[in-house]
């Protein structure tokens, strides 16, 4: 069936932003949401959508549990559980679930995820991503389609305190349905830098069928509570969260402004076994 049609399409127009890229706004990653969207720096499970290499230092296993309520609206929300575990050696491997939309529409991921430590300083992840997407008429199905993407990236670590890091997004160009519409492509580049320990400050740049963006996130460690803040262009927004953690469980909370509509809200939990 064709899905160039959507009927949620109408709404979605007024939205601009995260809700508006079919398959391209489902990276969760609480934390990197609240520094501003500045994930393909970032290491952990909850980072691996906006980069796959985000997982290749960690040890042993790892789950997290994840929602968005964009703009306070339920009808828009995302959900997502992440994993990673260690395969072999340097290398891990992780899965990612992604549920948005409702009855009327609605978008399903899956993503695998392969990453390894080249070196003592470098990762690189691969990670092959399938989503679905599905229309209904109100009585009965109206179509559905489906499509196979590929996303990769890497970090490396430079002089102990910087971290240079860059993410593909569907680089292949996979097209969804018989329409043959293409899932949006994204290059994020950017920087890491600790001045001291408990202190994060993140400078990115991403590029889609938006144009350049520029994400600039800073996170600072209070004890057993991590603050986070961060601002992005296009539009200009403004975010903010908090972090702590609790033996091996950690609870993450954003919340990131719009120059028109509510607050997006985002909270996640997430366990080291």
């Amino acid at each position: 069936m064709r899905i160039r049609t959507r009927i949620p399409l109408l709404l979605l127009l007024l939205i601009p932003g995260q809700v508006l890229a079919a398959f391209e706004e489902l990276e969760i990653g609480v934390a990197a949401q609240a520094m501003g969207g500045t994930g393909v720096v970032l290491y952990g499970t909850d980072a691996v959508l906006f980069n796959p290499a985000s997982i290749a230092g960690g040890e042993g296993t790892s789950a997290a549990v994840s929602g968005r309520l964009p703009f306070s609206n339920l009808d828009f929300g995302t959900y997502g559980v992440d994993g990673a575990v260690h395969l072999s050696g340097r290398w891990r491997a992780g899965v990612s679930l992604r549920y948005f939309g409702g009855e009327l529409y609605n978008e399903q991921m899956g993503a695998l995820t392969f990453a390894g430590m080249l070196t003592d300083d470098m990762s690189l992840g691969l990670q092959p991503v399938f989503c679905r997407a599905e229309i209904a008429d109100g009585v009965s199905e109206y179509g559905s389609a489906t499509a196979v993407a590929v996303n990769t990236g890497f970090q490396v670590r430079m002089y102990d305190r910087w971290l240079l890091a860059a993410s593909v997004r569907n680089p292949f160009q996979a097209r969804l349905g018989e329409s043959g519409e293409y899932l949006k492509r994204r290059i994020d580049a950017g920087l890491r830098y600790e001045p001291t320990t408990g202190m994060v400050s993140a400078l990115t740049f991403s590029r889609d069928f938006r144009g350049t963006r520029i994400h600039v996130g800073q996170a600072l460690s209070l004890g057993p509570l991590v603050l986070m803040a961060g601002v992005q262009s296009g539009p200009v927004t403004v975010s903010g969260g908090m972090q702590t953690r609790v033996g091996g469980v950690r609870v993450d909370y954003a919340v990131i402004t719009h120059p028109q509509l509510d607050l997006t809200h985002q909270f996640g939990v997430t366990y080291d076994f």
